[in-house]
């Protein structure tokens, strides 16, 4: 329920022609997630803004011709089911370039379309592959227990790649004259995410070398008396030599504890307890601009609301309003991706159940007697039966 709709976000952010086939009645599961305003789920509308619904039964002969000929006009065709379902439902890759060579047939799965775990139909989620690929063990709290990254990132990451195959798929297809399958999965694309962190573990490092991220210097986290900041004392000759002239302390890089990446990593928690005992004192207004005057990296860390109310996100125009239907007024994350002469918005929110069908029905060459009929035998839905 992320990882297609995200990419397919990307795509119908700068242009692309989005339609989103659905089941008629409650359409994508996506849509009953809250949070909710004015009825409207905003986890799925923050995903499936500018694209276009068509509500089609799928299990009824003629519904399944309905999207094969859909199919036959499209450069690219986007599922994130498990292995086997659209070859079970008569839409799988090998069936669609027999109609359509030119087609990009882009699968997001959670381990790939092969392999043990693929062959066994093991459900993928985002838990599972941060579960499996070491994300939560890197994640582990203070008490030692493992915990899950809070927000959707191998789904998203896998959704971005999926934009990137479809993206190189088309490109390659100016060249060859035909299309591929592009195959993305959360388990891949989380292991790709942690690239760094897999080059430590994948190889015979000598015992005690540091993990990446196990730098104290590398994004600690402080208390002050107003609010907890992030310090990160990289990129210098001699990082913590650096933070501790801003902080006005003697240089701890020249006791044995600290004196090398190793003994940090051995002794990070002594040195935060130091680097606390100071910026515990003063306030965050004090600390940063302080910090900064030294080039030490630091921020404020931020709650969503005030994380949105930035100048400098307002700038990028990064929250959005949608104008039309019932989100009007609705705000969403903007457009990431700043194309100078193309640029992407967000043209219109997330449509209802089947609202488009009439229209994606007409293009495709059917009269009003022929769509009333397949509406009146239940193979579509037009969004305005309830």
């Amino acid at each position: 329920v992320i990882l297609g709709p995200s990419a397919t976000a990307v795509l119908a952010d700068h242009g692309a022609d989005v339609i989103k086939v659905e089941r008629p009645g409650s359409g994508e599961l996506a849509r009953a997630f809250g949070p909710f305003l004015d009825g409207v789920g905003l986890s799925y509308a923050a995903l499936n803004r500018n694209k276009r619904s068509i509500a089609v039964n799928l299990k009824s002969e003629e519904g399944l011709t309905l999207v094969l000929r859909l199919a036959d006009d499209s450069d690219v065709v986007i599922n994130n089911f498990r292995p086997g379902v659209m070859e079970s439902l008569g839409l799988g890759y090998e069936h669609l370039k027999k109609r359509n060579p030119r087609i990009i047939y882009a699968t997001g799965t959670g381990f790939g379309t092969s392999g043990p775990m693929a062959e066994s139909r093991k459900p993928g989620h985002e838990t599972v592959a941060q579960a499996l690929t070491g994300a939560m063990v890197s994640n582990i709290g203070e008490d030692g227990v493992p915990r899950r990254i809070a927000m959707p990132v191998s789904d998203m990451t896998a959704g971005n790649l999926t934009v990137q195959g479809i993206l190189m798929a088309l490109i390659a297809r100016e060249t060859t004259g035909v299309g591929q399958q592009v195959e993305v999965s959360l388990l891949d694309g989380m292991l790709w995410m942690q690239a760094w962190q897999i080059a430590g573990a994948a190889n015979p490092l000598p015992s005690g070398t540091p993990q990446h991220g196990a730098n104290p210097l590398d994004g600690g986290i402080y208390r002050t008396t107003t609010a907890y900041i992030v310090v990160t004392g990289l990129f210098k000759a001699n990082p913590l030599a650096n933070i501790c002239e801003a902080l006005g302390i003697d240089d701890l890089s020249i006791d044995p504890r600290f004196d090398s990446e190793v003994n940090l990593s051995h002794h990070a928690s002594e040195l935060h307890e130091l680097l606390q005992a100071r910026i515990g004192e003063r306030s965050a207004e004090h600390w940063i601009p302080i910090l900064e005057s030294f080039d030490v990296i630091t921020a404020p860390i931020l709650d969503y609301k005030t994380a949105l109310a930035q100048p400098q996100v307002m700038h990028n125009e990064m929250i959005v309003e949608t104008t039309n239907g019932r989100a009007v007024g609705h705000k969403h994350v903007g457009v990431p991706v700043k194309l100078s002469a193309t640029p992407g918005a967000v043209r219109r929110g997330a449509p209802e159940v089947g609202q488009d069908t009439i229209e994606i029905l007409t293009e495709l060459g059917l009269d009003r007697h022929k769509i009333a009929r397949l509406k009146q035998s239940g193979v579509i839905a037009t969004g305005d039966e309830n």
